[in-house]
């Protein structure tokens, strides 16, 4: 995992998408501090983005989704296609490895990566909104909030980085990971979207991302996020969780090398 995490970072286009990943951040930032001097202007010309409520902050996190789903897809499309590709198995499993230990340093590489452009802008947010904003209490915003955000990231980072490299353990080239995953994200959105508009609120139980973010709304005390119950999200969420636990079960298995 520790490699994992440190290698792509050497790649000077890879920080660069990162650092635009943090705009939004930024730019959240600054409607803070505006907020300040215009007041409720603010509000109504920087909708959710001027909130420092729960909601605010779940707000942000959903509209990260794009950053999520390209720095993911070139993070974790290879992690375990190119093991596949060049016999990495039988090196990994040679070792006292065992499945449980492969997958989940794999899974802490994406989840790390997935928390560089969710939950770590929100610390810096919530830090930020505390020294500057007269409402913004110590409890709120160094504990609460950033414990909500800290159990949401980690348990939907976790879920989406395991549907993730299930993809991966599918292949054994990165780009056919990357089209899967893209169909999976954005064709999965695009099918909800049309069931709303439709009036078909069935249809949205298939927003892969949208699901996530629905089932959060109970832990960040907001609004659902879709016309559907979040407990459905939820169900959704946790059932593409075991079906990606199965399938990584069943691609990967350690063999035994004889010497």
């Amino acid at each position: 995992a520790k490699r994992g995490v440190v290698e792509p970072l050497k790649r000077r286009w890879l920080l660069l998408l990162i650092l635009m990943a943090w705009v939004p951040a930024i730019v959240k930032g600054g409607i803070i501090y505006f907020k300040l001097r215009a007041g409720n202007l603010a509000d109504l010309l920087g909708g959710g983005w001027a909130s420092i409520g729960p909601e605010g902050f779940l707000t942000f996190i959903e509209q990260q989704r794009f950053s999520v789903w390209v720095l993911l897809a070139i993070i974790g499309s290879g992690l375990i296609a190119s093991d596949r590709r060049d016999n990495g198995l039988s090196l990994y499993f040679s070792r006292p490895l065992d499945l449980a230990s492969y997958v989940g340093g794999k899974m802490l590489i994406t989840l790390f990566y997935y928390c560089l452009v969710t939950l770590f802008p929100i610390y810096a947010l919530c830090l930020f909104a505390y020294l500057i904003a007269p409402e913004a209490t110590g409890l709120q915003m160094l504990l609460l909030t950033p414990l909500r955000a800290t159990i949401y990231c980690l348990l939907a980072g976790g879920s989406m980085s395991l549907v993730l490299l299930a993809f991966s353990s599918l292949g054994t080239r990165s780009i056919f990971v990357m089209v899967w995953w893209t169909i999976m994200v954005s064709g999965t959105e695009t099918i909800g979207a049309i069931g709303d508009g439709l009036g078909r609120d069935a249809l949205q139980a298939v927003n892969f991302m949208g699901q996530y973010h629905n089932a959060g709304s109970w832990l960040f005390s907001s609004e659902a996020r879709l016309e559907i119950s979040p407990a459905v999200s939820l169900a959704v969420a946790a059932l593409w969780t075991v079906a990606a636990l199965w399938m990584l079960r069943q691609r990967i298995r350690p063999v035994e090398v004889v010497s």
